[in-house]
């Protein structure tokens, strides 16, 4: 009885203690900030309400965040209003993160892959150029090789590396999602994975060069980002290995022009990463940004912008042929 005692005392110490920092933790969470400026807009996917934001006029571009606690379209702030001065710009927070639905869903690369899939053909119902962001990118190489009528052209940001792509061990991934499940002690894991300290070193050791960028209210936006309801969920299968996007026979099938934007100073997805892509598929070409991480997008936003819109603005090579030839035939200098 003695023992019995002492192990029911173990017991509620265990889930006791996480249950009551979970619940401080809990109690810091605030209102939620929009992301990006403007209102945000809803689409009734069937596994998850949607929330995206819409700006501008013209081709329609699809911005597509990256995975990670706290990760929403506030990726593109600074890309978001810059670019709709050329496109209708929509940037989408995805299932299980920004202010879209969090439910206890069965997260997996293909949820992921069909949610852009349905976005595209019902909410932006052209095809589109796509921009798109590591682990983001994949899902959106995947889709471009299946459903290629629905893009136009690619930029594809730090994408996750070919062979980073096919590294899940399914029995410890199975067992972290686990873990990751029980109500209290995956909370806590969780909690630890998106403390406001994690946060900040994480920013500064994986995604800037100059850790004045990782200010207080950055963090209190990821923090914030992180702790609403639910978020834990999408996480616990990105941590288990179940959002992992095998690209490596869909890749070089994708027949779109492909801009790679990569930062030279990434350290977790570094530049030597981006030969392999260049070397499976003729359509693509690489731009490194000098003073980037993993956000070149974010660092770099004014050189980033440009290049983008110049890429997304290019003529086929055979228009831009057949454009010279009409200039030469009548006796015009192309330059």
């Amino acid at each position: 009885m003695k023992g019995f005692r002492k192990a029911a005392w173990l017991a509620a110490l265990g889930f006791g203690v996480p249950a009551v920092v979970n619940l401080a933790v809990a109690s810091r969470r605030k209102e939620l900030t929009n992301a990006l400026p403007g209102p945000s807009e809803s689409y009734d996917w069937p596994l998850a309400k949607i929330r995206y934001y819409v700006h501008g006029e013209g081709r329609p571009l699809l911005l597509v965040h990256g995975i990670g606690a706290g990760s929403s379209a506030y990726e593109w702030r600074h890309n978001f209003e810059t670019l709709s001065r050329d496109f209708r710009v929509f940037a989408p927070d995805l299932p299980g993160f920004g202010r879209s639905d969090r439910r206890d869903l069965d997260y997996t690369a293909d949820l992921y892959v069909l949610a852009l899939f349905d976005f595209l053909r019902d909410v932006v119902k052209e095809p589109a150029c796509v921009v798109a962001s590591t682990l983001g990118a994949a899902f959106a190489i995947q889709l471009a090789a299946m459903r290629p009528e629905l893009f136009d052209r690619l930029v594809l940001v730090c994408p996750t590396g070919l062979e980073r792509l096919r590294a899940r061990v399914p029995v410890l991934g199975d067992a972290a999602y686990g873990i990751m499940s029980l109500p209290a002690i995956g909370e806590s894991i969780y909690n630890g994975v998106a403390s406001y300290s994690y946060i900040a070193s994480y920013c500064r050791q994986s995604l800037y060069v100059d850790p004045a960028r990782v200010t207080p209210s950055l963090v209190e936006h990821y923090y914030q980002y992180a702790h609403r309801s639910g978020g834990r969920f999408a996480i616990r299968a990105f941590l288990s290995g179940k959002l992992v996007c095998d690209v490596s026979e869909s890749y070089p099938k994708v027949a779109k022009p492909i801009l790679l934007a990569w930062g030279r100073q990434a350290k977790e997805l570094p530049v030597e990463g981006a030969q392999p892509f260049l070397d499976l598929n003729p359509n693509a070409r690489l731009l490194v940004f000098e003073n980037s991480k993993m956000l070149p997008h974010d660092e770099e936003s004014t050189a980033f912008n440009e290049a983008v819109v110049r890429f997304l603005n290019e003529r086929p090579i055979l228009q831009q042929t057949r454009e010279a030839d009409r200039i030469a035939s009548a006796g015009v200098a192309a330059y």
